[in-house]
């Protein structure tokens, strides 16, 4: 089905008005605006008569910058996020000739009345004259909770796979895609947009592609981890003087690399196992002979009482296990029973010493 953008629309005081008040039209039509001009598909024609619209009288500026205030400050629920930045300013062509004031009744409701929750909408619009005018892209928080996956379809058509207890901020409009790993680990299966460069970044690292599926993971000791599984990927050390020259590496399928807080890469590119690497995505962990603190950073991303090793012995003691998500309990038991550590169970948490 064809969509169409709905603008707003002109509002005359004078006219067949009767929904809305001449005291609230200010109001309703910044918050049209304020839809419009994030909706990613502004064309320079409605960004002059918008430069119009807020320079024709001091209700609209105002009404406009309490609009931004609210936009800044309330919290949404993701789904809320992603109809406004998705389907706000969407409809038929029908919709948008017939019923373009309910629509944006909706999108008001939504925006006044969702709190408390883990996505905000980000928006910082800056006007001075009619000749100068600067729209941010809204910026929005995905998370995922302890104890399971997460999977979001970004605006572009991107999938992302966000593991337990992990967040990202993304930030997508018809020019470019970022997206910032804040803790924790993403998959992302990328749709290929020659146009715009798909950029995670993450400390001091950033990783670039333009449609591929990957995975960044903090790993132990602030390091992180890039697994390629198709395409060719770019793994960026960000300079912290803009006159150095950035650092790039090239990781094709199966290839995998690491970088400190720093950015700067540790060891070589180096080969991998899919079928281990990527089992998490099936609720599954597999490890030939991976670190002790390796395996207690995962599970403890699936497992409300948290895991802790107080003995920095047995940190790189090599594990080799598979389990699932839901057998995380028995396979501590397991690690107690075959290899040299003491689990004890306290309260709030799991303990591992050496035995």
């Amino acid at each position: 089905m064809k969509h169409e953008i709905i603008e707003p629309v002109a509002h005359d005081p004078d006219g067949d008005q009767t929904t809305t008040s001449l005291e609230n039209a200010p109001n309703v039509q910044a918050r049209e605006w304020l839809t419009y001009l994030h909706s990613g598909h502004t064309t320079s024609e409605k960004r002059e008569a918008f430069i119009l619209w807020l320079n024709s009288n001091e209700l609209n500026q105002e009404a406009f910058k309490r609009c931004q205030r609210v936009w800044q400050t309330i919290g949404m629920t993701d789904c809320a996020v992603d109809w406004i930045t998705q389907h706000a300013t969407q409809e038929s062509v029908s919709a948008a000739k017939t019923k373009p004031k309910h629509i944006l009744a909706r999108a008001a409701v939504l925006l006044s009345g969702l709190a408390a929750s883990i996505a905000l909408l980000v928006v910082n619009g800056v006007f001075h004259t009619t000749d100068t005018l600067e729209i941010a892209v809204p910026e929005t928080l995905f998370t995922s909770s302890i104890g399971q996956n997460r999977m979001i379809t970004l605006s572009d058509g991107s999938d992302v796979i966000l593991a337990g207890n992990s967040s990202i901020l993304v930030n997508i409009d018809q020019y470019k895609r970022h997206i910032t790993l804040r803790k924790g680990s993403a998959y992302f299966d990328v749709t290929h947009d020659p146009s715009r460069v798909f950029a995670v970044t993450a400390q001091h690292t950033q990783v670039r592609v333009r449609g591929t599926a990957f995975e960044v993971e903090h790993s132990p000791d602030n390091e992180l981890k890039i697994s390629v599984q198709r395409g060719l990927v770019d793994v960026v050390d960000l300079p912290e003087d803009d006159n150095e020259d950035e650092k790039v590496l090239q990781l094709h399928p199966y290839e995998q690399l690491q970088a400190n807080i720093d950015g700067a890469f540790i060891g070589d590119v180096s080969r991998f196992d899919p079928e281990i690497e990527f089992a998490w995505l099936s609720e599954r962990f597999i490890y030939d002979n991976a670190p002790l603190k390796s395996l207690v950073m995962d599970i403890n991303r699936y497992t409300k009482k948290p895991v802790v090793i107080l003995d920095k012995d047995i940190n790189e003691l090599p594990i080799t296990a598979s389990f699932t998500f839901k057998q995380i309990d028995q396979m501590l038991a397991g690690l107690a029973a075959a290899y040299p550590i003491t689990l004890t169970e306290e309260d709030t948490r799991n303990v591992l010493t050496k035995h």
